[in-house]
């Protein structure tokens, strides 16, 4: 269960593996989203499906300017993406989901 962070463009990624299977429609959208005024960058998660114009599943970083089309669209999702100091050597990603999904049980 790799993870992989797949550069689109200078300003799109995809934070998914390498088999994952995304919609090229969905890709389109996002990287036609990533061309929007003030938006400076645009990650596609696992789970990037296409939408009404924008993709659903996706982070949109953005200066001075909000986009209400790009917020809520797929609100509960169960994606998150989180930042930690745990060494990969360490990580185990079936151990974290099988404890998550013990957690969430609760």
């Amino acid at each position: 269960m790799g993870t992989t962070v797949q550069t689109i463009t200078d300003t799109v990624s995809l934070l998914a593996s390498a088999d994952t299977w995304i919609e090229g429609k969905a890709i389109q959208q996002l990287i036609k989203t990533s061309e929007l005024e003030n938006i400076r960058w645009v990650a596609g998660m696992p789970d990037l499906h296409p939408a009404r114009g924008y993709p659903i599943g996706a982070a949109f970083f953005s200066e001075e300017k909000i986009y209400p089309a790009l917020i809520g669209n797929d609100i509960g999702c169960g994606m998150s993406l989180w930042q930690t100091s745990l060494k990969t050597s360490k990580a185990n990603p079936d151990r974290m989901a099988k404890n998550s999904l013990k957690l969430n049980s609760r």
